[in-house]
């Protein structure tokens, strides 16, 4: 009798074990055109997961947790294996044990097709089989961590708003959004360093900026005897601004993490003034515009920086580090401009 008891408490553990190996089982089949088979992935754990809008191994391997390498190694493996049935085992960094099960192609092998010298990288050919039949070359994918992650080279639009930054009093008020900063950018981007998780590259390039300061109320600029000053208009103003446009030359030492696709950029700048002027616009639409230097800054020169995603929205921040206005302009001493806004 006591043996019986003992017997089927070991049944009733091994059953309830198996229970729950099986309830914290996660199995999802599919078809896979990148390896051309069926594939079935089977999960041990008590991972949680959402099927991803793609399903290939690629995508349920990542929605699993498994990184980069591991996932182009069974790519690999799955492209190379020849058997109807072959099953390949994924082991994650915390343990997490994977079986990916793939079966018959779900389409026909054809024969291969001859491959020009261009094109054999990337191909990885598999041996003959025994009744001497080539099967298809398995195109296998590139690695993402041997992909470059900056450009050659590439073309920004710049548009944010300006401001100043002073020590002593104000000599005028700025309107904030209408101070806008507008630049085109033409740079080349020189990887210096190609890592499996990031790249290190210095990016440089000619840039035409522009800089708006906005003036409120009825403020204009003036220039007389080599000062500049900002008295108000004998007249009410619906716009009135001083503008200089600029030739740059950022150079920034940039980091791109190729996993989440996000970059990160600081640097400086030197630029030239290229000329400058006041725009006035009365109540009643007449305009004017006066070109000058406005004893402003010839060569400008201060700290950049840029962040943002690989191929999205990128925010950059500019600095100016010597003044805006010459030091021998009195009402403008300690002025530095500074500009935030994004690039497209």
């Amino acid at each position: 009798m006591t043996r019986l008891v003992v017997s089927i408490f070991f049944i009733l553990t091994a059953f309830a074990s198996k229970a729950e190996i099986l309830r914290d089982t996660t199995i999802i089949e599919f078809s896979d055109k990148t390896v051309n088979k069926r594939v079935t992935v089977i999960s041990t754990g008590d991972k949680e997961i959402e099927l991803p809008a793609t399903l290939n191994i690629n995508s349920v391997l990542k929605e699993l947790g498994i990184d980069t390498t591991e996932r182009e190694r069974a790519i690999v493996l799955m492209g190379q294996n020849g058997q109807s049935k072959d099953t390949i085992l994924v082991i994650s960094q915390s343990g997490q044990k994977i079986q990916i099960v793939t079966r018959q192609p779900i389409i026909k092998e054809q024969k291969p097709a001859e491959v020009s010298q261009e094109n054999r990288d990337g191909l990885k050919t598999q041996e003959p089989k025994e009744n001497g039949n080539i099967p298809t070359p398995v195109q296998v994918p590139k690695s993402a961590k041997n992909k470059r992650f900056f450009p050659k080279s590439d073309f920004g639009l710049y548009f944010g708003l300006n401001n100043i930054n002073m020590s002593g009093a104000d000599p005028f008020n700025l309107r904030t959004w209408p101070s806008r900063y507008i630049a085109l950018s033409f740079r080349k981007n020189a990887t210096l360093l190609r890592g499996e998780q990031a790249d290190l590259a210095i990016s440089y390039g000619p840039e035409i900026a522009w800089y708006n300061f906005m003036f409120e109320n009825n403020t204009t600029a003036t220039f007389t005897n080599g000062q500049v000053a900002f008295p108000d208009a004998p007249f009410s103003t619906s716009k009135s601004k001083l503008v200089m446009p600029f030739l740059n030359l950022p150079v920034m030492l940039n980091i791109g993490f190729k996993e989440d696709k996000f970059k990160l950029g600081l640097g400086g700048y030197v630029g030239y003034r290229i000329g400058g002027h006041t725009k006035t616009k009365d109540t009643n639409g007449n305009k004017e515009k006066v070109k000058g230097s406005y004893g402003l800054n010839t060569v400008p020169y201060g700290l950049t920086g840029e962040i943002g995603k690989k191929n999205g929205l990128t925010i950059f921040f500019r600095y100016d580090l010597n003044t805006l206005f010459e030091s021998s302009q009195i009402v403008t001493k300690d002025i530095n401009a500074f500009s935030v806004g994004i690039r497209l």
